[in-house]
């Protein structure tokens, strides 16, 4: 056994080769020196081996009576073309030079070709064509000039494979059109040689080849050559489809390799350079043409877009909840990318439209987003083979196989999906798309070789989890629209901000206030009280005025009450506190009895059962308790048979106290506002109060870390909810 290398054809050095092909002629100079020259010049210009490297490439053209233009000279890739005579034959002349060496490449002028029609083709490729025939117009042009068997546009795709979208084929021939050819038959480097050398031609594949001599072939880069051979495994891939002639042209757009004109023949068939420029200048024209026309296209579709856009960056702004305004365009948001299913996370809250998968595939596809946004380019990330490259299990992975997502920032886990579902097609292959292999022993070593397949017969494949690719557009639109919600949510977080800086103030003022209004309050009540305790004393007895003075006293203590808890409130806000066990069970017991006592109910039956211990501040477990079992006394102290119920409770995330009684209980039309300051109850008229006293026990459990909620029956009764934290560790908070 030998070890195994394996060579792919995209390993194929193809501008490297080292050979010229039979109708073209080679030398290479270094400082005007000739270094190396392809093996037929030394029978053109009948020289001998030992004496032409070396020589000046003035001095050879000299004594061979060329008439060169040396005015005419390239020093970089572009070629400077002249012709020349020789032996009464017209030749073609092209220079260029690359990598330190100057090309001197020649060949013989076809007497039969066609400059003279080169005005009327482009001409009729700009005046007849559209975007839709323009590739039709050109290889009738083309075909003018050229007469191959076959001339097809082919169009790269965006994995590399290619599609055949326009022939011209003769008569009694097999039509190719909209077959598919796989990446590998054009790999990536002569993908990248098309775009640096638009023209290459193979004239005879069968044909001889020349090898050049004077410098390791490695060292002469012939990628801008115009008479450089074809690899060896193009040549027999050529065979293998029954051509012996080959050539081809790019089509350009925008700097991008977008196709090739590729011309077929089955018997060899050589184009001189003029012809071959002279297809490459058509190329050009139909490939800007089409440009132009894409260029309009795409323009009258952004002016559409935009047009649309503007209509929602207006709905989205003028909203002044943002949320509901997503809401509310979600179908427009999905509809600027010609999305079929939208999502939109912000803020926990989770919005979708359209085609989507379930509730499960959504929270994967959220989660993979946060995993891998570190690596999305500009926050957004782009795929129209999600569902199978992805590496999630998804239940309804054909929904999501085209994906958009565009992250709201480095730092958040807001972001916005569009989706396409799959677009199964079937594709019609020339030929399937697999390649045989050859090996040989070269130093020890097994080489193992792809080579070329041999059949072309159309082979059917059915695509699957793929879907139809975002263009440009649509991608622009999703980043627009990322902007557009982008500068809303930051227009917004400048108001919230705004918004609770003057509440800062407004409650700085409110609590300085509240300090200033119960001092000055209390002064006018403290006299008042006293004066009409003084004339109660004072008075003869008189019922109606002993009444009057009774319930002004009475106002006054109910008022003072008032101004104390409202201060109470406002201190709570500001206090620091330090939370710690705290064992209830006899402050309850205390409580209660106290409690009977204040509300003038002594057969009130308090049941206590389990008190186990709370974490909370003592001064505020003492408030809380003391309001609500107050409460539950003095509306239950009208009932035949007053009861109120205090039960503890453990739990794995707290502790819970519920004080029950069965007093009047609460009205449903009251539950909105049970915990907001001045409200009382509808049916609590006969109970003095004053509706301050739930408000600072929900504010005094909030600020305890625990929660205050109920359960009420109208005349039956109502259960408090009292949840503390656990009482396992200590900690103070502000």
């Amino acid at each position: 056994m030998y070890p195994k290398e394996y060579i792919n054809c995209d390993q194929e050095p193809i501008h490297i080769c080292g050979e010229v092909q039979e109708y073209g002629f080679l030398i290479g100079t270094k400082d005007s020196k000739i270094t190396f020259y392809s093996e037929n010049i030394l029978e053109l210009f009948s020289q001998d081996s030992s004496t032409i490297i070396g020589k000046d490439i003035k001095v050879l053209f000299d004594e061979l009576e060329l008439d060169v233009n040396w005015l005419n000279f390239s020093e970089n890739q572009e070629l400077a073309i002249q012709h020349i005579h020789f032996k009464d034959e017209e030749y073609t002349l092209a220079i260029h030079s690359n990598n330190g060496f100057t090309f001197y490449e020649i060949e013989k002028v076809i007497p039969t070709h066609k400059i003279n029609k080169e005005y009327q083709a482009i001409q009729n490729i700009l005046k007849l064509s559209d975007k839709d025939n323009i590739w039709k117009i050109l290889l009738k042009e083309v075909q003018n000039i050229i007469d191959f068997d076959r001339a097809m546009i082919y169009q790269f795709l965006y994995d590399g494979s290619g599609e055949v979208i326009e022939e011209s084929v003769k008569a009694g021939l097999e039509s190719y059109l909209h077959l598919h050819y796989p990446e590998s038959d054009i790999p990536a480097q002569a993908r990248e040689l098309y775009l640096k050398n638009p023209v290459r031609i193979t004239s005879h594949v069968s044909g001889k080849t020349y090898p050049i001599f004077g410098v390791q072939k490695e060292k002469i880069d012939l990628t801008y050559s115009v008479t450089r051979s074809s690899s060896p495994v193009h040549r027999q891939y050529l065979k293998n489809a029954g051509v012996e002639s080959s050539f081809s042209t790019s089509i350009i757009i925008n700097g991008v390799l977008w196709g090739m004109v590729a011309c077929q023949n089955a018997e060899p068939k050589h184009l001189d350079l003029q012809s071959r420029l002279l297809v490459e200048t058509l190329t050009r024209t139909a490939a800007n043409a089409y440009g132009s026309y894409k260029s309009l296209q795409t323009l009258e579709d952004y002016q559409r877009s935009n047009l649309s856009n503007i209509s929602l960056r207006q709905n989205l702004l003028s909203e002044e909840n943002f949320e509901k305004a997503l809401e509310n365009n979600i179908e427009d948001i999905m509809k600027t990318c010609n999305a079929e299913g939208m999502i939109i996370k912000i803020n926990n809250e989770l919005l979708t439209f359209g085609n989507v998968p379930n509730h499960s595939d959504i929270e994967k596809i959220i989660q993979w987003s946060k995993d891998n946004n570190q690596d999305f380019e500009e926050n957004i990330f782009i795929s129209n083979t999600f569902c199978k490259t992805s590496g999630l299990e998804l239940d309804n992975s054909e929904i999501s196989c085209g994906i958009i997502i565009s992250v709201l920032g480095s730092n958040t886990s807001d972001m916005l999906i569009w989706m396409r579902k799959e677009q199964g097609q079937k594709i019609e292959w020339a030929g399937k798309p697999e390649k045989e292999t050859v090996s040989e022993i070269k130093d020890g070593v097994e080489i193992i070789k792809f080579s070329p397949r041999k059949s072309f017969e159309v082979w059917k494949e059915y695509v699957k989890d793929t879907a139809l690719p975002w263009k440009i557009r649509e991608i622009e639109s999703a980043k627009w629209i990322t902007s557009v919600i982008l500068k809303a949510s930051h227009t917004q977080s400048s108001q919230i901000l705004d918004l609770n800086n003057q509440l800062k103030e407004l409650n700085e003022e409110l609590d300085s206030f509240s300090y200033t209004i119960s001092h000055d309050l209390n002064t006018p009540l403290t006299v008042i009280k006293l004066n009409a305790q003084l004339m109660k004393r004072m008075s003869q007895p008189n019922e109606n005025s002993q009444k009057f003075l009774d319930t002004i006293i009475t106002q006054v203590d109910s008022m003072s009450d008032m101004i104390k808890n409202v201060l109470e409130l406002s201190k709570i806000k500001k206090s620091e506190i330090e939370l710690r066990k705290i064992e209830v069970d006899s402050l309850i017991n205390k409580l209660a009895e106290d409690s009977k006592i204040s509300f003038d109910s002594p057969n009130t039956e308090i049941i206590i059962e389990n008190t186990p211990e709370v974490l909370g501040d003592p001064t505020m477990v003492y408030q809380v308790f003391g309001n609500v079992i107050g409460n539950a006394i003095k509306y239950s102290s009208k009932s035949s048979k007053p009861t109120v119920k205090i039960i503890g409770e453990v739990y794995e995330d707290g502790i819970t106290y519920k004080i029950s009684d069965n007093g009047i209980g609460i009205d449903k039309q009251d539950a909105g506002k049970m915990f907001k300051i001045f409200s009382r109850m509808s049916n609590a008229k006969a109970f003095n109060g004053n509706g301050v006293g739930l408000s600072i026990v929900q504010h005094l459990m909030e600020k305890m870390g625990g929660e205050i909620s109920y359960e009420s029956e109208t005349g039956i009764g109502t259960t408090f909810i009292l949840k503390f934290q656990k009482p396992d560790y200590d900690f103070s908070i502000s």
